[in-house]
């Protein structure tokens, strides 16, 4: 039976008009800690709970603009219609559901199921039961045409992933790696895969402070940077170049998992081909990255007893994202950064049952060109779904659908 502590914090008055109370902070699915101060029922300011002992006090900056946010003279507090004169003007919410809802079937009876389109935005997902009821609504009406964000700000990472295959027990985890990866990332602000989500900055000073050598290919110099014992300063865009260049430099010197390789993958053969012409002569002249640094990189990298290799939002928007994700899935292989039978979960789950995974290899699959075909362009389904930019075309396109 799992045991959950809730930490408590008591009101407190720092003024006779100022109130503080404990909360949480909303904006991302990490829910931090948070300390709220109101006046006359106003907020503020936010700052972090230094006295959460998960959280630490953390919270990113989009948490502490929590205050301007919530008092934002443009926020939304009740449903709106628009009227004849072209205004907006609030309408009971019972109100707007009905006429929603009229609508709604009016379309399904006059054009079918695939008139109707849901897009379900990054902040939908933070409310656990919006998501899946949404989804099993566009089953009832039997409408193909579901549209998320992950195609517009990391449709790598699914697409990679389809290309690449999967494994079934996961990544090494953070917690205990003496070797890290940041492509692109930077946790301490963004919250980006990698590091813990409570208290990111924390964690990562915690684990480079216990002697956990971190490796940061990132054209700023972030947070995380500063942090690193190797920085790889490219230029932008360059990831992939870079990416190769290190897997080049590790199959040269032979220090590649070769039992996990040989047992669990396909194409070594392959990939040794594509990588060879990035020399570190060569990724110094087209990614601006020292070739000492590059080589030192990947020793630490393969080297490493834990680890793994993580790629942030930016490079997913920058040319080749599916590309870099791609060959940091590939490197991660090269070097064995998956998880072993008999090694421990680092999230089994708490609230639903156990997850008990088999450390096995899941096959490549497709990564677009099925399901739904859009009217625009032909575009199809994708392993991250949707194409999201395509949307407005396709409701402004005339025609069936």
């Amino acid at each position: 039976m799992a045991t959950i502590t809730v930490f408590h914090q008591p009101v407190r008055a720092i003024s006779c008009m100022s109130v503080v109370a404990p909360s949480i902070c909303r904006f991302c699915a990490a829910h931090c800690g948070i300390l709220v101060e109101t006046e006359g029922g106003r907020i503020v300011a936010v700052t972090g709970d230094r006295s959460n002992p998960l959280y630490r006090g953390y919270v990113c900056p989009k948490g502490r603009a929590l205050a301007e946010q919530h008092n934002h003279p443009g926020r939304l507090l009740h449903s709106m219609k628009l009227g004849p004169d072209g205004r907006h003007a609030p309408v009971p919410h019972a109100q707007a559901v009905d006429e929603i809802a009229a609508k709604l079937r009016s379309l399904l009876d006059q054009y079918g199921p695939r008139s109707i389109a849901v897009y379900v935005g990054t902040y939908s997902f933070m409310v656990p039961a919006a998501a899946p009821m949404t989804m099993a609504w566009m089953n009832a009406i039997g409408s193909p045409m579901r549209f998320m964000p992950a195609t517009i700000d990391k449709p790598g990472k699914a697409m990679a992933m389809a290309l690449h295959g999967r494994w079934a027990a996961g990544p090494q985890p953070f917690r205990g790696a003496d070797g890290w990866m940041l492509v692109g990332a930077n946790p301490v602000v963004s919250k980006s895969i990698g590091a813990p989500p409570h208290n990111p900055a924390g964690a990562l000073h915690d684990a480079v402070k216990g002697g956990m050598q971190l490796i940061v290919i990132d054209p700023r110099r972030t947070e995380a940077a500063r942090l690193a014992t190797v920085h790889l300063q490219c230029r932008p865009g360059e990831d992939p170049t870079v990416m190769a260049g290190l897997m080049r430099a590790i199959l040269r010197d032979d220090l590649h998992d070769q039992a996990f390789v040989r047992e669990h993958a396909s194409g070594l053969d392959a990939l040794r081909q594509a990588v060879e012409a990035f020399s570190p002569e060569y990724v110094e002249r087209r990614a601006d990255v020292p070739r000492e640094l590059l080589l030192r990189a990947a020793r630490i990298f393969a080297t490493s007893r834990q680890g793994f290799a993580v790629v942030g939002t930016g490079p997913n928007m920058a040319p080749r994202g599916t590309l870099t994700e791609y060959l940091t899935l590939c490197l991660n292989t090269l070097c064995g950064r998956w998880l072993r039978a008999g090694e421990s979960l680092p999230n089994p789950g708490v609230l639903t049952p156990a997850a008990r995974p088999t450390a096995e290899p899941i096959a490549p699959t497709r990564a677009w060109g099925f399901g739904e075909r859009l009217r625009v362009r032909g575009l199809t389904n994708t392993a991250a779904g949707l194409p999201t930019a395509a949307l407005a075309d396709e409701i402004l396109l005339d025609g069936p659908g």
